[in-house]
């Protein structure tokens, strides 16, 4: 299995509104020193410095920092600031599943039918919400009726109770899986989900002869709606001799019997290569098994955890509406990290994407922002620890109008 750069969620944010009053944002708040508001006693904020009474009752136990309440002059009038606390949650996998049912692959099928219920439980274990497009003919010996609890088994062989899975049936042929796959989009698109990370799994012993990777990859960025496949992962079960790509059809490189034709395209499509085999950048690597081997239930398990492991994460969050007549000082925004009570992390804002840190977040716009995103690295830490918590406080300025 190839390696992966991504896990599987994305934080949210719940939004609650603190109102702290009574404040001369300039002058002495009358409470001690801080410098967040976990030092403060029950029922205060950190203000400028200083622990100040907050109209809420202390219902809010988002910290808002002095940086992030930065007033305008002399009487800026009651400070506000907008929390919110980060939860995690799975992001949504679809998962396109397409197997060629030409005559050569009897034993194959029969492999899937076996383990296609095991990889979507390791896959319904990881608490991802996945649904499944399976395009395959569903009888005869090269076909695939899926049983219950995903499909509902024969004589419908469709979905199983939970509606996780949309059949297509017809029967795919030893080259044509990339064009069926565009052919039928039709019939399955309003069961994807915009939002959600796309995994394609690819099973055949031949090879694609009316795309190449490179092709295909740029018919499925111009299907509509626009960006429905902008985050894809492609695995595969194919044929091929050695694991590197100059060795994929080097027959003195491994053993391969069953294949008919290496399947070079889905193997390009898998390993994020070109058709020159340059890297992608930016590109999701994913998993690959070899198309002969006699028992596939560790392939399907391997597969099952990559699409788990695999799955991009999206540290993305909505920058709320002001209060009434205020507006938000994008130059005073505090963005703390922690861990259950202990602080882990004062982050930094960066100017982009491009210029992320291991402490950073930046504004999808930095002039009018719709939301903040946390850089890469931050956003892996904070999925994989489950007492993560973010306080984003909002410092706003009174409206001029």
């Amino acid at each position: 299995m190839l390696g992966r750069p991504w896990t599987g969620a994305m934080i949210t944010t719940t939004l609650s509104l603190a109102l702290v009053s009574g404040c001369d944002c300039s002058g002495d708040t009358g409470g001690g020193p801080c410098a967040t508001t976990p030092e403060c006693d029950d029922g205060e904020v950190c203000v400028e410095g200083r622990c100040a009474p907050r109209d809420d009752g202390g219902a809010s136990d988002a910290a808002i920092t002095g940086d992030a309440m930065r007033p305008t002059g002399n009487d800026a009038g009651p400070c506000r600031a907008i929390n919110a606390e980060s939860t995690v949650e799975s992001i949504p996998v679809d998962i396109i599943i397409v197997i060629d049912n030409s005559g050569s692959m009897d034993d194959e099928a029969a492999e899937v039918r076996r383990n296609i219920n095991r990889f979507a439980e390791i896959i319904a274990a990881s608490g991802l919400d996945y649904r499944v497009v399976l395009i395959s003919r569903e009888d005869g010996d090269t076909g695939v009726c899926v049983p219950e609890p995903l499909g509902s088994g024969e004589p419908d062989c469709a979905s199983g109770p939970e509606g996780r899975l949309l059949a297509i049936h017809e029967s795919v042929g030893s080259h044509d899986a990339p064009d069926l796959v565009l052919e039928h989009y039709p019939e399955y698109r309003d069961f994807l989900r915009a939002e959600a990370a796309k995994v394609f799994l690819w099973i055949t012993d031949d090879e694609a002869d009316e795309y190449t990777a490179d092709e295909f990859r740029a018919a499925l960025a111009d299907l509509e709606p626009a960006g429905m496949f902008e985050r894809t992962i492609h695995d595969a079960i194919v044929g091929f001799y050695g694991d590197a790509p100059a060795d994929w059809s080097d027959e003195d490189t491994g053993t391969c019997d069953t294949l008919a034709n290496v399947g070079t395209t889905y193997l390009r499509l898998a390993a994020c290569l070109t058709d020159g085999d340059a890297p992608i950048a930016g590109c999701i690597s994913g998993s690959r098994g070899r198309v002969c081997e006699t028992d596939w239930t560790v392939i399907f398990e391997d597969i099952a955890r990559g699409v788990v492991a695999g799955v991009p994460v999206v540290c993305e969050f909505e920058v709320p509406d002001p209060p009434e007549g205020l507006t938000l000082d994008l130059d005073a925004i505090g963005v703390t990290y922690r861990s259950g009570d202990a602080v882990r992390a004062e982050l930094t804002r960066v100017d982009g994407a491009g210029a992320c840190t291991a402490s950073g977040w930046y504004f999808d716009d930095p002039v009018a922002p719709t939301t903040m995103s946390l850089c890469p690295d931050v956003c892996r830490t904070v999925q994989a620890d489950p007492d993560a918590r973010l306080d984003i406080a909002l410092g706003c300025d009174p409206r001029l109008d």
